[in-house]
Formats: structure tokens, sequence, C-alpha cells
């Protein structure tokens, strides 16, 4: 089995300064278009005299070498304090947009980004809103097909819900039609900056970002099977995909513009839910610094998920050793705390 790398000096910046002291701790991507969260412990309590809260804080992992630009970079929402140390929990940048920090929204018929598409939507907001020098639209495109802010009303809308709402209007259906991709928002970050990006989620049939064997990575690995949705319930009616032999699965969508676009949608989410059968968890020791999206590969005797697989979500410990585990294929739940 691969071991980890023998060079492992995770760094911490409070505000542009490294904290010499020892740190130890995780970080979290959690997937799902949910804010990626870092918690911390310093050996230092005297950090609890200085100003903190609300602080850029940034994690470089410097695991087998110095890293130019950080794994995180957040604000910090809470600290715990004791005789001892002191803990930091963080949230990364897209906290500009939602929950105590964000703005809220109000669209009238006066006052709208009707005619704006999504990516149009966002970066028109935050330039011209929000301070850009905390996150950036540099790498922003629009999804395909594209989907528009049209219609869309209402008083004191949290802007981050509202993203994440419109983006799962957005599913690719040209690219192969039996097997659709969904978008996703994320966070880039750069060397001095961040920027909000929406993403599409790889083809499981793409080359795969990284091959993990027990020979080469590859920890340990658990796995569950679950049935995946194949009824859809909407505006009184219901929707099922094959006859359901092995039991009625559903999910419920909103209503569209009429009912044979809703029909469509349905079954778009049906095939794009089906590629996620499995809950699959693995613990690596390479490639750590892989993206929520990307497509794994498990080179392993197990043939019920042997293959290609893409990663929902990722956890990365650090402190006197660095580990990181991966969550491939079924998409976590949303935990709204992380949006409050």
């Amino acid at each position: 089995m691969t071991q980890d790398n023998s060079y492992q000096r995770p760094s911490l910046f409070l505000n542009g300064k490294e904290v010499l002291s020892d740190i130890s701790g995780s970080v979290t991507f959690t997937g799902n278009n949910q804010l990626n969260t870092l918690s911390v412990k310093i050996n230092n309590p005297d950090l609890q005299n200085t100003s903190i809260y609300n602080k850029i804080l940034e994690l470089y992992l410097n695991n087998g070498a110095d890293d130019g630009v950080p794994i995180f970079r957040g604000y910090i929402n809470d600290f715990t304090p004791n005789d001892k140390n002191i803990s930091l929990f963080a949230t990364d940048m897209r906290a500009k947009l939602t929950g105590r920090k964000g703005l809220k929204l109000t669209l009238t018929d006066e006052n709208n980004y009707d005619g704006y598409t999504l990516g149009q939507f966002i970066f028109s907001y935050i330039n011209e809103f929000i301070d850009d020098t905390d996150i950036g639209t540099d790498f922003l495109t629009d999804t395909s097909p594209v989907v528009f802010m049209t219609g869309e009303r209402g008083e004191d809308k949290d802007l981050y819900s509202l993203l994440i709402k419109k983006v799962k209007e957005a599913i690719d259906v040209e690219t192969d039609v039996e097997n659709p991709l969904g978008y996703f928002v994320d966070i880039v970050n750069g060397s001095n900056s961040s920027n909000i990006v929406i993403k599409k989620d790889k083809s499981l049939t793409s080359n795969p970002s990284a091959v993990f064997s027990f020979a080469d990575g590859l920890v340990s690995y658990s796995y569950k099977r679950r049935l995946p949705p194949n009824t859809v319930t909407y505006e009184g009616r219901k929707f099922s995909y094959t006859n359901v032999p092995q039991g009625v699965s559903s999910i419920s969508l909103p209503k569209q513009n009429s009912p044979a676009e809703t029909k469509n949608f349905a079954l778009q989410k049906i095939l794009l839910e089906q590629q996620q059968t499995d809950e699959i968890t693995i613990q690596i020791s390479k490639n750590y610094d892989i993206d929520i999206g990307q497509i794994v590969s498990l080179d392993i005797d197990d043939e019920d998920i042997s293959g290609s697989h893409r990663v929902q979500a990722k956890t990365i410990t650090f402190g006197n050793s660095t580990s990181c585990s991966l969550k491939l294929n079924k998409k976590p739940p949303i935990l709204k705390n992380y949006l409050s």
C-alpha cells in the first residue's frame, strides 16, 4: 500500500499572518452546493485576546510539497477558547452570499433580473453589491442549456439559496441523453482571492482524474447500495420510470411552465439520480487535491463497485499526520446550518 507523503507541514494563516503554534483539525468539502468548512484547534489560548470573528482563515495542506494556493479560504464564524487552546470554525468565501453575512434580495415587477442568465445574474450582483476582493467572478460561465432569471420574484430572498435553486434547473442532456449531467456551484481558490464558479458534473465515461488500488493510494473502502428514485410526483400527478419491480422510490418536483415540460424534467431528474445507486466511502493516501465532481476509478476485485465513480464529498484531517476520505456517487443531504 502506498504510504502517506513523508513531507507534511500544514500551515494556517489568520488574516494573512501565519499561525506558528501547533494546529490540528479537518476541512470538509460537503458537496451538493454546500459551503466548505474548516474546523481547527490551535494550541495557543492567547489568540482569544485578538479580534478574530469574521476574519479570513487560510489553510495550506503542504502534503508532499509546499502549496501555492490554500486548500481552504473562508471566514471565521465561531471560536471556542479554553485555558490551553482555541478552536475555530470557518466557512468558505461563499458565506458572503448567504445567512448572516449575505445581503437579502428583493425582486419585484419593477426591480428584477428578467432576461439575465444565471451566470449574468451572479456576475452582475456580486460586482455591484459585494466587495469583489473577497469573492471574484473571473472564472464564471453559464450552464448549457442556460437558465434564465425571468419571473423570479420575492422579498428578502437568500441570494445563495436562490443560486442553488436555479442551478438545479440546469441539466445537460445533449452530451448523453440517457446519462444527463447536472451542474453545481463551487468555489475556486487562487493565491490571493477566491472565485465563485458553476461546474458541470464529469461524465462517468470520461477519463478518471485518479485510479486507486490497494497497491496505489487506496487504504480502505466501504459501501451500501440504495434503490434510486424511479417515480416523480408533480402537480398531483405521478410519473414512473420502468415498472419499478423493486418497489417505489419517489422524489417530488416543483411546477414547471407546463405539464409536458414538467414530465420531461422529471425524466431527466430520474436519469440523473439513476447514476448514483451506491454510497461509497474510500480512505486514500494520495490525490488529496481532487475536486468535487471529478471522476475516480477503483481498481479492486469487488466487481459491484470496481470502475468509475464521481466524487461527491471529501474530508481531510490534519495534525501529526494527514488523511483523506472521499464519498462517491450519492450526493449528501443539504445541511441547512451551513447556510445559516
